[in-house]
Parts: C-alpha cells; sequence; structure tokens
C-alpha cells in the first residue's frame, strides 16, 4: 500500500505475518483480494504490544471464517515494540488503513496521559476511527469475560488483575501479568472461548451504571462509518459507545468499549 505521503510500503517480515499483526517498526504489506472473497477487513491500531494483539489474532481465528451466518472477516493488528501512545494508535492506523475500517484500542491508565487520551478522541472522531477505549485498562474486558465488575478505579487496574487471577472459571490466568506475561493464548485464549455474550453484556451493564445517569448500552451504534464522512466532534463520535455525548470518556471509570468490536463483527448481537 502507499502510505498517506505516497511512498510505497515494503513487506513485513514473515515471522511478523506468521503472528498475526504489523510490526510498526517495520512497513506493512496489504494483502491483495481480500475484499474480491468478501472477506471485511479491520485495522486495528494497539496501545500495547502483547495483549490486545493476541486477543484480536483469537477473534480472526475463532470467528473470522463467517460460521453460523457472520460475514467473514480478518484483523489485522497493529503495533509496535514498547507500545503506543493512544495519539500514536491514531497515527499509525491512519497510516495503514488508507480508507478501509480503522479501529484504535487503548486506555486510561493514569492521569498523566489524560491530555494524549482527549488528543486521540478528537483526531479519531476526525478521521473516523472506531475507538475501543478501557478504562482503566484492556484487562477490564478479559474480567468481564467471567464476572461483573464495578467501582471506579482511578486508573489503576491492581484490582481488576487480582480479580481475574483468582476468578474461579478463569485459572488459567492465575499467573496473568506475573513476570510480564500478559499474553493470551494457550489456555487462557480457550477459558476465553464461549463466553463472548458475557463480557458483552457485562461491559454494556457498566455502560447503564455510568455516574453522568443518561448513559445507556442500548443507545451504542455498531454499523461501519465511511471514513468519507462529514467529520463529527469528537463528544458525538464518542457517543457510539452508548455514553451521553456530554459524558466525558475520562469520566467513565470503569467501563471498555472493547464490546463494540465483538457487536460490530457480530461475533455477539448488539440489542437496543
Amino acid at each position: 500500500m502507499s502510505g498517506r505521503g505516497g511512498q510505497q510500503r515494503r513487506g513485513t517480515s514473515a515471522k511478523n505475518r506468521r503472528r498475526g499483526r504489523v510490526d510498526d517498526d517495520r512497513p506493512l504489506e496489504r494483502r491483495p483480494g481480500s475484499k474480491d472473497r468478501g472477506v471485511r477487513v479491520l485495522y486495528v491500531a494497539c496501545e500495547g504490544e502483547k495483549t490486545e494483539v493476541d486477543y484480536l489474532n483469537y477473534l480472526t481465528k475463532e470467528f473470522g471464517d463467517g460460521e453460523e451466518g457472520r460475514p467473514s472477516f480478518r484483523i489485522q493488528p497493529i503495533s509496535k515494540k514498547n507500545g503506543y501512545l493512544p495519539t500514536e494508535t491514531v497515527a499509525a492506523v491512519r497510516r495503514y488503513a488508507d480508507a478501509d475500517e480503522a479501529w484504535v484500542l487503548f486506555d486510561r491508565d493514569g492521569a498523566d496521559r489524560d491530555d494524549d487520551i482527549r488528543q486521540a478522541l478528537k483526531e479519531a472522531a476526525a478521521s473516523k476511527i472506531e475507538v475501543g477505549f478501557s478504562h482503566p485498562s484492556f484487562d477490564l474486558w478479559l474480567l468481564l469475560h467471567f464476572q461483573p465488575f464495578t467501582g471506579a478505579q482511578n486508573g489503576s487496574s491492581k484490582i481488576i488483575v487480582d480479580k481475574l487471577r483468582s476468578a474461579p472459571a478463569a485459572a488459567a490466568f492465575k499467573d496473568y501479568d506475573i513476570r510480564n506475561d500478559k499474553s493470551v493464548k494457550g489456555a487462557r485464549r480457550d477459558a476465553l472461548l464461549g463466553r463472548e455474550k458475557t463480557a458483552v453484556l457485562n461491559a454494556k451493564a457498566l455502560v447503564g451504571t455510568c455516574e453522568h445517569g443518561d448513559c445507556k448500552g442500548g443507545r451504542a451504534s455498531v454499523k461501519p462509518v465511511s471514513r468519507d464522512a462529514e467529520p463529527e466532534s469528537s463528544p458525538r463520535w464518542s457517543a457510539r459507545s452508548g455514553h451521553s455525548a456530554h459524558c466525558p470518556a475520562l469520566k467513565r471509570d470503569p467501563s471498555t468499549d472493547v464490546w463494540r468490536l465483538l457487536a460490530a463483527l457480530e461475533i455477539v448481537p448488539h440489542s437496543k
């Protein structure tokens, strides 16, 4: 593919193609013909270099073939060593997706990132890039596969990770984030399988418990929007999550919008 500057990008290494992700330290080769074969292609830039990438590859592997009446899809994760800032995820997916469907996944984490997050949300809205924002982190989305969760965390994932490690149905996660192991492969991947509907319902329930009071998961929009459509304000674009346009993303504690990706791919139905 050509970058926005018009320069031709060369292929990624065979190693990274086998891993099913784009390493942003290397150029990307667009796989030809996917649209002609009726495969929906999504480019997803991830703040983290491991957990989110593993999870996205899991979605493609388990659900991408279009069984049970679902459309076929392929997710192309974009990441880099040591991760991105939120604004960098938006810039990265712009480079690679061109006019294709584009998403970014990033977290709140600590308060020192708040200005960058606000800017990332504005830039995503301007480019019609879907946002899977998690507050405090993507770890919340993993936990919601096994149990509901409530209570503001103020940017800390400690309690969430502790609950994930100790959840009775999540034995494979007992050593999660120990010795920096945040992978989602093997037994951990198997533990998630079949719990997608539970995770979506738990995440949508969090929208409804938002302190703003006018947020409802059933109002969320998951229908793709053309990248060529007119830009929208950041609050209106962010309201596709089901949160009110007047509810600042940084106040949605706890919450995760990753469920919208599964609903958009029809892995789990979205009901109003």
